[in-house]
């Protein structure tokens, strides 16, 4: 049966070969498409403008590592984000972004401010609105082409976003909904290419988010898988500046 399968697979070859409408693929649609797709898919612009803040609980593990933990992130309108990861035999680890002032804590690090790049890309991240790609945060998009990312068929777009800094984005095409994201950020180590990968999206309230993230760096992988997603409960008061950190401004 190998040996009669294999002039079959020649010939369609030849076939393919020899018509320009089997070979010709059609193009992927302009980026604007792409994001307007993938808002539908999460749920819609109308419902993801409705929530004013977020906190979203988890558990966090880095394999090859054995490391575990807990993670809490919270996050909201127009830009506010802090993350806490309590690791088992280390300690809370926590990182924050009030809107104007961006800092991390850590039990072996200590207190300490974002500036210069770390800070403009940690400004970024945490734009509220981010996932909905509008003008006013987003300078230039455009479609890069058909590609494999994660084992799925995706539309792979540039973004240039408004503070310059740039990434590719990755969405799947038979869902639309976003699976990853490569980019260079700054990080306390340099300069490092980042991979972030979105599984297992689930609707939390009116909105499809990615229940587990994967992030790549140096070498490592860090996996959190989120457990619960809760809505507009988080008061302004969660993002005030630690004194660890006030301690700091004004010195750096």
């Amino acid at each position: 049966m190998l040996f009669r399968t294999a002039p079959l697979v020649l010939l369609a070859a030849t076939l393919l070969q020899a018509s320009p409408v089997a070979r010709q693929e059609a193009p992927p649609p302009p980026a604007r498409d792409v994001i307007a797709r993938f808002v539908t898919a999460m749920g819609g612009a109308e419902a993801y403008k409705a929530v004013k803040s977020a906190r979203a609980l988890g558990t966090m593990q880095i394999p090859s590592m054995k490391v575990t933990g807990t993670v809490e992130v919270l996050t909201a309108r127009p830009n506010k984000h802090l993350a806490r990861v309590t690791i088992s035999g280390i300690g809370q680890v926590e990182q924050g972004y009030d809107g104007r002032i961006g800092w991390s804590i850590n039990p072996i690090a200590g207190p300490s401010l974002m500036v210069g790049r770390e800070l403009i890309e940690t400004a970024d991240g945490a734009w509220f609105d981010g996932p909905l790609h509008e003008p006013g945060h987003v300078k230039e998009m455009t479609t890069v082409g058909r590609v494999q990312f994660d084992g799925r068929p995706a539309i792979k777009i540039k973004v240039v976003l408004g503070s310059g800094s740039e990434q590719f984005e990755y969405f799947d095409v038979e869902t639309g909904l976003q699976l990853g994201i490569d980019a260079e950020r700054a990080t306390p180590q340099g300069v490092l290419p980042l991979t972030h990968i979105f599984r297992d999206y689930k609707k939390f309230g009116a909105v499809m988010q990615a229940s587990t993230l994967v992030e790549r760096a140096a070498g490592i992988e860090t996996i959190i898988t989120l457990t619960s997603v809760e809505y507009d409960a988080v008061p302004d008061s969660t993002f005030a500046i630690p004194a660890q950190i006030k301690a700091l401004i004004g010195k750096e």
